[in-house]
């Protein structure tokens, strides 16, 4: 017997919050203020991007609204981290990662009601994100308000924390145009007149007024910004067409999900030999081989994982291109993990992650935490032993990274005294 298709593209769930998510929510909280803590303690002045971020925030706090033009980000966290100038900025993220596990909670739900907690652990425990918070970075913020945007029913609540998204990082507005799709999708059902479907469309684009001035405002911003997404140090952020990033995405969210390929691992490398696997590989070895790029940034800085990375694997196009199979592999495990989720919101999962990552010319791995936490959520799991192993892995990257961090320093000639840290 067949099952016949719903007649609307839907989630298949709604949206739930419960009051104990908080207290999820107030652990890694308290962990990440000892955290945080540590730092400080190890490494008491701004580091790297800090020293924009902070001083930035701190001329708020002196009432001086002057912009630095070396930024390249608008300034919601420099607005919102003023009641803590004064050396204690950094304690944002552990304020905000307060209101980010429910946010998590809220949107697992939405497509799996099950190991909801066990999830969102893991996802809160992603190395790159815990050690991109434990200092004063965008990330936390920029994830927390995308998961409360897409979390949400009501579309004016939605679009204010969209609003937020977009004034931490310009590129959110992809995922906000993503989330008003996704509602007039919805109301499409196929098996109504097409009239009553139409009015259904214009009544709920009414109804979406408050993204419409989001789009517009964003409109107005490219205008007043010379039609540039970022505001400072343009010249180093060019956009290019840079296709490797959605592929190098695709196998960092596979890597952190290693356990939950295990089950299906000789499935998985079955069909690597099939004629469309080889077809697919034979176009993403051309495609990683034309379209990767190094970046002087990536070049420079040796503290950053990326360096080494891309020094040692990618910067030779033969090696980006043999990696084929493994991006075929990795997008495969990736798409079977969300058997729950419409084909649509596939589609536009895809067709988002490569509107914001395509442009970015420099290679940097924290651009793939919004696409890993919203495919994560929604996947569905294998059993809670993997589960559980998935989250010691978690923990157990993130313990090496951050003692990396703290205790494995070393200097460059031209700085002589000055400590540098390894960093993702």
């Amino acid at each position: 017997m067949t099952t016949s298709k719903p007649p609307r593209i839907c989630l298949p769930h709604a949206g739930i919050s419960r009051k104990t998510d908080f207290l999820l929510g107030a652990f890694f909280s308290s962990v990440h203020v000892l955290l945080t803590t540590i730092v400080y303690h190890y490494v008491p002045d701004p580091y790297m991007d800090e020293f924009f971020h902070i001083s930035q925030t701190r001329l708020y706090c002196a009432g001086n609204y002057t912009w630095n033009p070396l930024i390249t980000t608008p300034p919601a966290l420099y607005i919102l981290s003023m009641p803590l100038c004064g050396g204690y900025e950094r304690y944002a993220n552990s304020i905000l990662l307060f209101f980010a596990i429910p946010a998590f909670c809220r949107f697992r739900r939405m497509f799996v009601r099950e190991d909801v907690w066990l999830t969102v652990s893991i996802v809160g425990s992603l190395p790159i994100l815990m050690a991109s918070s434990v200092i004063f970075y965008t990330d936390l913020l920029s994830l927390t308000t995308v998961i409360w945007g897409f979390s949400i029913g009501n579309p004016v609540v939605s679009a204010a924390f969209f609003l937020v998204a977009c004034l931490t990082r310009q590129t959110n507005i992809v995922w906000a145009a993503i989330y008003a799709f996704s509602v007039l999708a919805s109301k499409i059902d196929v098996s109504r007149p097409k009239f009553e479907n139409l009015k259904r469309l214009i009544f709920t684009a009414f109804s979406l007024w408050p993204f419409v001035g989001l789009a517009a405002g964003f409109l107005v911003f490219l205008y007043l910004n010379n039609f540039q997404i970022v505001l400072g140090d343009a010249k180093a952020h060019e956009p290019k067409f840079h296709v490797a990033q959605f592929f190098y995405m695709i196998l960092f969210c596979a890597a952190h999900t290693w356990t939950q390929i295990l089950p299906n691992l000789l499935s998985h490398l079955s069909h690597l030999t099939d004629l469309k696997a080889l077809c697919l590989q034979a176009v993403i070895a051309v495609l990683v081989y034309q379209f990767s790029y190094d970046h002087p940034y990536l070049l420079a800085d040796n503290r950053h994982f990326t360096f080494y990375i891309w020094r040692r694997f990618l910067s030779n196009p033969v090696m980006r291109a043999t990696l084929a199979p493994l991006y075929t592999f990795s997008a495969r495990f990736m798409s079977l993990s969300t058997p729950n989720v419409h084909v649509f919101h596939k589609f536009l999962f895809v067709f988002a992650s490569l509107l914001v990552l395509v442009p970015a010319h420099l290679f940097e791995m924290r651009y793939y935490i919004v696409p890993y936490v919203i495919w994560r959520l929604a996947t569905v799991n294998n059993r809670k032993s993997l589960l559980a192993l998935e989250l010691v892995s978690q923990v157990a990257l993130f313990s090496v990274v951050f003692s990396l961090f703290l205790f494995k320093t070393f200097e460059w000639p031209n700085e002589p005294g000055v400590k540098q840290r390894f960093m993702f």
